[in-house]
């Protein structure tokens, strides 16, 4: 693990120290990667280093007013823009930003505001941040987490320097969970291959019942190929009900692992499978079903996923899934 509490981000963390070391953080700086891979710990750092007295170079001495009233949550330079899944930034939200960037840094010499999720950011409110990043009001930084760039804006992408955090590999994650988090070795192996490379998102899925959730999962795909349609929608009426996160990974990395074991053909998937103690039944499963299907099953997969963490209602997103889980 890094000085900077992440693994597995050299590249990122590099570029951060380079930018940092030579006083040259750029306005907007755009940090972006998978959910849980440790862009917030790393804005957050930024940001702390930009506040402290003793310049961005080196690391935060921690005694410094603006250090002590960071960690205290009070900086007076400092500003969080966050909202929770399916919410949106608004244009007001941003108006107010743009009104605090506009004004005397009161003790750090320098303003910092750090949006998260900015892909979360509604046209309007977009577009006024836009025109924040092509005209600051003063000596600001701009600090952009995003899950998903790609839907960003491309002239905010644009504007904004790129500091990217990849997946990090299941077997340095499960090392990690195991010798720092002191989780039992077949857990950890678990929760690493269903994070997707994401050691923060590996460290929540490692406290819960991953076994006992996946089965529920593959019970509940079960129940809904039977015969008669109000299997689906009891299937989906207790998906609704429960904690996504509880159901969609298991559900994401069994599709996938379905599509894997296909193009294997034969070949062991262990290695590349999130689940592969359950080859037998993915091999099952996935024999039944053409290259066309799986397809058109991981896009449903992952349209449920855009609706789970959007304003559409969670119910009806499940049911249109598994009913194309039942014809594929």
């Amino acid at each position: 693990m890094s000085e900077w509490g992440l693994i597995g981000q050299e590249g990122a963390i590099g570029l951060l120290e380079r930018a940092l070391g030579r006083n040259q953080v750029p306005q907007g700086l755009l940090l972006a990667g998978l959910k849980g891979s440790g862009k917030h710990t790393a804005a957050r750092r930024v940001a702390n280093r930009l506040l402290c007295v003793q310049g961005p170079a080196s690391e935060p001495c921690g005694a410094c007013g603006p250090c002590r009233r960071f960690a205290a949550g009070t900086a007076p330079d400092y500003t969080e823009v966050t909202v929770g899944p399916g919410e949106e930034i608004r244009i007001d939200q941003v108006r107010e930003v743009n009104r605090q960037s506009s004004l005397t840094p009161q003790e750090s010499g320098r303003r910092v505001i750090l949006m998260d999720p900015a892909e979360a950011l509604n046209a309007y409110a977009a577009n006024a941040l836009l025109k924040l990043l092509e005209e600051p009001p003063g000596v600001v930084h701009f600090l952009l987490i995003s899950h998903r760039p790609d839907r960003l804006p491309a002239t905010i992408r644009s504007r904004c320097q790129t500091a990217g955090f990849h997946p990090v590999a299941a077997g340095k994650v499960a090392a990690w969970l195991t010798e720092h988090c002191g989780h039992p070795s077949g857990q950890a192996e678990l929760a690493a291959r269903l994070s997707a490379g994401a050691p923060g998102w590996a460290r929540a899925l490692a406290d819960r019942d991953l076994v006992g959730e996946r089965e529920a999962v593959v019970e509940g795909l079960a129940a809904a190929r039977t015969a008669g349609g109000e299997s689906v929608l009891e299937v989906a009426a207790g998906w609704a009900d429960a904690d996504p996160a509880t159901w969609l990974p298991h559900l994401l990395a069994w599709l996938r692992d379905m599509a894997r074991v296909r193009v294997l053909s034969g070949q062991a998937g262990g290695p590349f499978l999130a689940n592969p103690d359950r080859e037998k039944a993915l091999r099952g499963q996935a024999s039944e079903r053409d290259f066309t299907a799986l397809d058109s099953l991981l896009r449903a997969a992952d349209e449920l996923a855009d609706a789970v963490h959007g304003p559409l209602s969670t119910r009806l997103a499940v049911e249109e899934f598994l009913l194309t889980w039942r014809r594929a």
